[in-house]
């Protein structure tokens, strides 16, 4: 029973997060910057350098572009949101051996995914077929991940909205790295479409405290 008390202070503490929207504009515009590069790819002769840049500086340009957002969440946080509804200590101020986690997962996982999805292409050409699909699942299940994680239920319209982008790129016949590119892209117009809103009613049920001290 304690446990379960435990367990649900930590959902709570971790949902008030993403009380604001922040989240998922600073995420959205992460993934929109992935999918432009992984766009641009398609079209930039792979003999240039910024070729070689992408392809190699690809992943320590994301590390430091979740490092980066994940710093600008917490300022805005100070300004925005604290002074509205309070802060939760449940998240450490300074970047964390999390935070760093993170940010090595989702750029290893961007190699690793983009790998797979290379070695596919030469092997299994049918695959290119169902790619789109395999992709908008995946990122559905981070979706599902964080909407079950945080008792969040706009994560799992994001979760249908990640599918349904999958099926219609598969459905057009969109494949490589342009594939890729208009996902992520189209992925991250979601998130910040979602944030947007959600910091729009954030704000609008919320009062700043010069307000509050006013009424008073």
């Amino acid at each position: 029973m304690k446990n379960d008390s435990i367990e649900h202070t930590m959902r709570r503490t971790r949902r008030y997060w993403y009380i604001d929207g922040l989240w998922e504009i600073g995420y959205g515009c992460l993934f929109t910057i992935m999918g432009l590069l992984l766009y641009l790819q398609a079209f930039i002769p792979a003999e240039s350098k910024f070729a070689d840049f992408l392809e190699y500086g690809f992943p320590v340009l994301i590390i430091a572009l979740v490092v980066l957002i994940n710093w600008g969440i917490r300022k805005i946080k100070q300004h925005l949101t604290y002074p509205r509804t309070g802060m939760v200590t449940y998240r450490r101020e300074k970047m964390s051996v999390r935070d760093w986690l993170i940010a090595a997962l989702i750029a290893a996982g961007s190699i690793l995914a983009g790998s797979i999805l290379y070695a596919l292409f030469q092997v299994w050409e049918p695959a290119l077929e169902i790619i789109p699909v395999l992709l908008g699942f995946l990122g559905a299940a981070m979706m599902f991940f964080l909407a079950f994680a945080n008792n969040l239920k706009r994560f799992y319209l994001l979760a249908g909205f990640s599918i349904l982008t999958g099926f219609v790129l598969a459905w057009i016949g969109m494949t490589g790295m342009r594939m890729m590119g208009i996902y992520f892209i189209f992925l991250g117009i979601g998130l910040v479409f979602a944030g947007t809103f959600t910091l729009w009613n954030y704000l609008s049920k919320t009062t700043p405290p010069q307000e509050v001290f006013n009424e008073r």
